[in-house]
């Protein structure tokens, strides 16, 4: 009889749960940052669901823990997954690089089934390396414990079970990553490509020299020595030499630091401009 119901049981789970998208976009590589430079503010949209799920264990404990009389016939559902009706849920994130903060529209950082929201990211990076950035949630609601009504009923626990305490882990997206650089950490040349820069020190125009190994687009980056960034640019490069005009005439004299990235290779030079 056990395995009548429980195989039933499984059955009806299979169909009744839905996948559903909550986080737009989903855990993928956030935009890189650099240190010293303001972050741009990545913003995560999301729409919380009506339903989830929460596994068996979790809502065995619960039904036990009121009913303490049908423990034995609860332990049916441990190693099972149930549907679960969102009422509500609290978001947070872990894993920000130092600097960087994550920031909700609403205050606390809690919604009601249906209700679209928005995270922002930003800030400035504070320390360098490539972070996992994860998304946690707990989320208050009931179980669905139709599929086993006739073995519960007798005890009165009723078919929709609201959990008492708020189930970790139902509604969170886990594995986004961000790369934060360090400008004085990058070199002026790597494995696909080396800077060159003339004249340095410089009173206005500059030539840009990157020797590359491959042919791509360059994305060129002017900071001051604050980490502020004074120019961008993008650039088509060949194999082999090429050579861009970079123009510092309308910035203040003072030392700037001249990024180059091609196809997520990173070089850096240094330049004074009189």
């Amino acid at each position: 009889m056990k395995k009548t119901l429980l195989s039933i049981f499984a059955a009806s789970i299979a169909a009744s749960v839905a996948s559903a998208q909550m986080y737009s976009p989903s855990a993928s590589a956030l935009p890189a940052g650099t240190i010293g430079q303001a972050y741009a503010g990545q913003v995560i949209n999301f729409t919380v669901p009506t339903t989830s799920s929460v596994d068996g264990a979790t809502v065995g404990n619960a039904v036990a823990s009121a009913f303490p009389q049908a423990a034995l016939v609860t332990s049916l559902l441990a190693g099972q997954t149930f549907p679960l009706t969102v009422s509500s849920t609290t978001l947070s994130v872990s894993g920000l690089p130092a600097g960087v903060t994550a920031t909700c529209d609403a205050t606390p950082c809690t919604y009601i089934a249906g209700a679209s929201g928005s995270i922002t990211l930003s800030g400035t990076p504070t320390q360098p390396g490539t972070f996992t950035i994860d998304i946690a949630s707990v989320t208050s609601g009931e179980a669905d414990l139709s599929a086993f009504a006739g073995a519960l009923s007798g005890f009165g626990i009723p078919s929709s079970f609201a959990i008492p305490q708020p189930i970790p882990g139902a509604l969170d997206e886990e594995g986004y990553t961000m790369n934060v650089s360090d400008p004085n950490g990058i070199k002026e040349s790597n494995s696909v490509f080396s800077l060159g820069l003339y004249p340095n020190p410089t009173e206005g125009v500059s030539t840009l020299d990157v020797n590359s190994t491959v042919a791509g687009t360059a994305t060129i980056e002017v900071y001051s020595i604050t980490g502020a960034l004074i120019q961008t640019s993008s650039k088509s490069i060949r194999i082999g030499a090429n050579r861009l005009s970079l123009d510092f005439s309308s910035v203040p004299a003072g030392i700037y630091l001249v990024k180059a990235d091609i196809n997520g290779h990173q070089a850096l030079i240094r330049t004074q401009k009189k």
